[in-house]
């Protein structure tokens, strides 16, 4: 455990951070599934949205510009 006061304070907000990413991921990973219905029907109207989400996620630091890249350009291929 850290003595230091500003260190005891960047293992706080560290941990709140943690729960956030860690919340988005999980939200971005859910819509990226979304994008197809129960019977692997593609969506189209969820597509824009997933593609959003991504830039969104991206510009807030929760995924790689190579995660973001890889799964618009596969978004973007599906018919």
């Amino acid at each position: 455990m850290a003595n230091i006061k500003s260190q005891k304070k960047r293992i706080r907000q560290d941990k709140t951070k943690n729960i956030r990413n860690k919340a988005a991921k999980t939200s971005l990973k859910s819509s990226l599934k979304s994008i197809y219905d129960e019977e692997n029907n593609l969506v189209k109207e969820n597509k824009e949205e997933v593609i959003r989400k991504l830039d969104i996620a991206y510009s807030n630091g929760i995924i790689s510009k190579n995660f973001r890249d890889r799964n618009k350009s596969r978004i973007s291929k599906l018919q």
